[in-house]
């Protein structure tokens, strides 16, 4: 039997730096939050509107890099969204996060809100490699999100390398 499933992308626009490598559409104001969270609110109101959709089974927020944005800041985003959308009851939820931009305490906040799958962009665990990409962490970082990851109760968990 085939079931439909249907996933919500929330894209993030915000990064404190933009790599050279990265094509994704991105901004460094970050100012700019809170008018990207009322108009991204009255997008979500009005796709709702005007658009019947099912149960979405996943939510992905990625971007740009999410993880500049506070605790707050995603819980407000994630009630939106499941207040507004009809969100399946085992959802799963997908935050993009840089290793410089968390810690252990973020993470295990992020898992209180109902987050349940973490993709960690690493890139590389070679220093000088991640100097060269203009990345903003280190292999040691990079390591300890994993690690910390995984503390915090994440047990679907990505990470992105380039080759």
């Amino acid at each position: 039997m085939h079931s439909e499933s249907a996933g919500l992308y929330i894209h993030v626009p915000f990064c404190p730096q933009k790599c050279g490598y990265c094509n994704f559409y991105s901004i460094t104001s970050l100012d700019l939050i809170p008018d990207f969270d009322t108009a991204l609110f009255k997008e979500m109101d009005l796709c709702a509107q005007t658009h019947v959709f099912g149960a979405f089974d996943t939510l992905y927020l990625g971007g740009g890099s999410p993880s500049v944005l506070t605790v707050k800041q995603i819980e407000t985003i994630l009630s939106h969204a499941c207040k507004t959308f009809d969100m399946a009851t085992h959802s799963e939820i997908t935050i993009e996060i840089n290793p410089g931009d968390v810690d252990f305490n973020y993470m295990q906040s992020l898992r209180r809100l109902g987050i349940n799958r973490i993709n960690i962009g690493i890139q590389s665990f070679d220093d000088g490699m991640l100097t060269f990409l203009g990345r903003r962490h280190t292999g040691r970082q990079s390591r300890e999100a994993v690690q910390n990851a995984e503390k915090a109760g994440f047990e679907n968990m990505g990470i992105d390398l380039i080759y």
